[in-house]
């Protein structure tokens, strides 16, 4: 079987972190595997790495362009025409959209042709971006697009009950939709090298992810507790995070690593495993906070409390809740037998429910 991944961004979050492991794991089956993206990120040099075929589109980026939109659909077809793959498996918005369309434009082609072959078209939900904070006309614009992108394309994977509950009542939608979650294997940790208290985030710097909402939680934290939070990870929001820092007066005690490569193996490092993101799917680095045995404090958004059950597995807290974050601080600071109860809960019910095989398995299946 022929399949191609496409995907819009090439740098390494947690849609770029789908599109490795499912290529790496069809490829290892004997399938014949490409995988489609914009531009020469990250993730195009560790595919490479695996020896993976990969092919770039230097037109397809996330910022909306009519021009370039219509040279990557462009491509995207020339490439479909040449490759003729039995399996598009498409992930991000605009790969979606674009690629879903690319698709059943060549079935159609091929169908006029007297052409016996047909391209099966799967999208990955990694969260909907109508979900995001945005304006309300905005919102009802996304929410056509997508239901569009539904439309298109032969099934659509979601990567949480919440993910599908958000599209479930669109018309000519639901028998497309089936839940298959985001799934982790073991990894290595590091050594742990500062014994000081620590809090730790793993994330790209964008709003969406409510550090913000953390820098003035710790804030509070830091004139009751000496402690030290770290944040890895990079983005278009790294300044701004910094600057509220020091006019916070916490500088001294945050640190912003930048992008590190495997950075899940520095878990290892953290008391407490903070996410305060304002939306989230199914994100990856919360079910690795898992398998690392840590405690975790997440917000209540998207797919996160099917992941954390308050009180005994995590603690979930409400989005862009300062007060409610920080208290929570203060009772993972002030109990180690909490943490530790928690962090193996947590670590437990994610052997169980969240592993790689058992996600791969179903992907595959669908295919």
């Amino acid at each position: 079987m022929k399949i191609i991944y496409g995907i819009t961004k090439s740098n390494f979050g947690g849609a770029q972190r789908y599109v490795y492991d499912l290529a790496q794991e069809a490829d290892r089956q004997g399938n014949e595997v490409i995988v489609l993206c914009g531009q020469r990120g990250i993730l195009v040099e560790k595919l490479r790495e695996k020896n993976i075929e990969v092919i770039t589109l230097e037109s397809l980026k996330r910022d909306i362009s009519l021009i370039n939109e219509i040279k990557s659909f462009l491509e995207i077809i020339k490439i479909l025409k040449k490759e003729k793959p039995n399996i598009f498996h498409i992930n991000s918005s605009k790969m979606g959209g674009l690629g879903a369309l690319a698709g059943r434009i060549m079935n159609l082609y091929w169908k006029l042709t007297a052409r016996n072959f047909k391209i099966k078209a799967i999208f990955t939900s990694h969260g909907w971006a109508f979900n995001e904070p945005r304006h309300v006309w905005q919102k009802i614009i996304i929410k056509f697009f997508t239901w569009v992108t539904i439309l298109l394309a032969h099934k659509i994977i979601c990567v949480s009950k919440k993910t599908l509950r958000d599209v479930i009542k669109w018309p000519f939608v639901k028998n497309k939709l089936i839940v298959i979650r985001n799934g982790v294997s073991a990894f290595n940790l590091d050594k742990r090298k500062d014994d000081s208290f620590t809090v730790g985030t793993i994330a790209e710097l964008h709003r969406i992810k409510g550090l913000d909402i953390l820098l003035t939680a710790w804030s509070k934290f830091t004139k009751r507790y000496p402690a030290k939070l770290i944040i890895i990870g990079d983005g278009e929001e790294k300044e701004n995070l910094i600057n509220m820092a020091r006019n916070l007066g916490i500088s001294k005690s945050v640190v912003f690593r930048g992008f590190i490569d495997n950075a899940r193996s520095l878990l290892s490092n953290f008391d407490i495993f903070c996410m305060p993101s304002r939306s989230e799917a199914m994100p990856y680095v919360l079910l690795e906070a898992g398998l690392a045995e840590l405690p975790v404090i997440a917000t209540s958004v998207g797919g996160m409390p099917e992941v954390i059950e308050n009180g005994l597995n995590g603690i979930l807290v409400p989005a862009e809740n300062t007060d409610i974050l920080f208290s929570s601080l203060i009772l993972l600071a002030e109990d180690q037998d909490l943490r530790k109860r928690l962090g193996a809960r947590l670590k437990s019910s994610i052997l169980e429910n969240f592993s790689f095989d058992k996600m791969a398995h179903n992907t595959l299946s669908l295919y």
